[in-house]
């Protein structure tokens, strides 16, 4: 709402300017924008990529497997590494307005590792919210209604459909979408392999003539190869993250919660038109 210079974002459709291109120019401007930016980012790091730590954690996710390529010495420090998106993809949806139909993420060329976040900035009800099915295949269609600012919701939006409807109510919706993946640091040794009916599957590894490594397919986190997609081909559109594990990991002095340390490239990324509208 700073950065657009508003005071009511779910108003935006009673705004002066009608044009929305020209409304979201603001957006444009690196100098402008970098305050959301900022805010965004810190909002990943802080918020979104502790809270998969920790929702990872209880299942033991990141427990050391038995694999064979497991031969770390005991008191090194294991690295998961959280690749999110640099800038989100903002949805203004004004009353009227239809925003995309039924689809899954992998369709436009997303990675299956992606988990979705869509986070709404307006209340969001009714024909103003985003629908969505609970499993891929399920189609037990919801809305992902918020009744305050500052919820929202992770989900599987690159295997599971999702879709909005012709916005009826008399409020925009304003939300951001984006997406964030774990994986281990491809120079690490294999983490956790903790997989369900483990009793019918052997533990084996892939190796294709071109790979330059194993893809351990019972990996329960991303492997490089799952990683790779249609946004990933040129850099910018990913940014990353990572939690060291280990005898030798820094701890936290605020807990709960794990310490997320950027990659080495500490600055923001440039949006382009991968993020889509307005870009």
């Amino acid at each position: 709402a700073e950065t657009l210079e508003v005071k009511d974002l779910s108003l935006l459709h009673q705004h002066s300017i009608q044009d929305k291109q020209n409304l979201l120019s603001p957006l444009l401007d690196p100098k402008k924008r970098r305050a959301f930016h900022l805010c965004y980012d810190n909002f990943v790091t802080s918020f979104c990529i502790p809270l998969l730590h920790s929702l990872a954690m209880e299942p033991q996710i990141f427990t050391n497997s038995s694999s064979s390529r497991n031969n770390h010495q005991p008191h090194e420090p294991q690295r998961v590494c959280y690749r999110y998106q640099a800038f989100p993809c903002l949805r203004v949806i004004r009353p009227g307005e239809f925003s995309i139909g039924p689809h899954c993420d992998m369709a436009y060329g997303h990675s299956m590792g992606n988990i979705n976040f869509h986070i709404p900035l307006t209340p969001t009800f009714g024909t103003n919210a985003m629908y969505a099915e609970s499993h891929p295949g399920r189609e037990d269609w919801h809305p992902l209604k918020t009744k305050s600012v500052g919820l929202g919701f992770s989900f599987d939006g690159a295997r599971c459909l999702h879709f909005t409807l012709e916005n009826t109510t008399h409020q925009t919706r304003v939300s951001l979408d984006f997406r964030i993946a774990i994986h281990r640091d491809k120079g690490a040794p294999s983490l956790s392999s903790h997989i369900h009916n483990s009793d019918m599957m052997m533990r084996h590894s892939i190796r294709n003539d071109d790979d330059e490594e194993e893809i351990d397919v019972h990996d329960t986190l991303c492997n490089w190869k799952m990683l790779k997609d249609n946004f990933s081909t040129f850099p910018g559109y990913y940014d990353e993250a990572y939690v060291d594990l280990g005898a030798h990991s820094t701890m936290s002095h605020f807990n709960p919660g794990p310490v997320v340390h950027k990659g080495d490239d500490f600055g923001l990324k440039d949006p382009d038109k991968r993020v889509g509208f307005p870009f």
